[in-house]
């Protein structure tokens, strides 16, 4: 995907709530990403998370991989893929190994993040860009039909319930 940089970047309508949650154990990454997702997208709500948990029903993830010296990313892509497989997920690093990327990309990942290039980023908030504007076309026109945005909501809320059952093992 080629971004030009003085292009105008398309309006996300405010109508519609999205919300963003990054999740990071560096506070101050993770402070620095939720700035930048702020000015970029400032009517989101933005979630931040410095444990490697999956805060519930969240349009975009942005996931650090390392955590403690843990490579975690692989994990907790598999995990939102399961909970929530409509979800955008973009995986922070500094440090990506090609064969860790194969993997990130081959389940699921939409982005990577590059932590020490933050100049180059602007390919990533466009994926994001994209993304909230197809959510916001899917939304309206679900809204459209109040019965079919019930079941859709009703469909949602018991595909996460029997995820979590399944996990807790009952």
């Amino acid at each position: 995907m080629k971004v030009t940089p003085n292009a105008p970047k398309p309006k996300i309508k405010c109508n519609t709530s999205y919300q963003i949650g990054i999740i990071d154990d560096d506070p101050i990454a993770a402070n620095f990403m939720r700035a930048r997702l702020k000015n970029n997208f400032p009517t989101t709500s933005i979630a931040v998370s410095t444990d490697p948990v999956i805060p519930p029903m969240l349009d975009v993830y942005f996931v650090d991989n390392d955590f403690g010296g843990q490579a975690l990313a692989t994990a907790l892509l598999q995990e939102i893929r399961e909970l929530y497989p409509n979800s955008l997920v973009v995986v922070m690093s500094s440090t990506l190994e090609k064969e860790m990327l194969q993997n990130l990309m081959n389940g699921g990942c939409n982005a990577v993040y590059d932590k020490n290039r933050p100049d180059q980023s602007e390919s990533v908030f466009e994926v994001v860009r994209n993304y909230l504007q197809v959510l916001e076309q899917v939304r309206a026109s679900h809204m459209q039909n109040s019965f079919a945005a019930a079941f859709i909501a009703l469909r949602e809320l018991l595909h996460e319930w029997n995820q979590r059952l399944s996990k807790v093992g009952l």
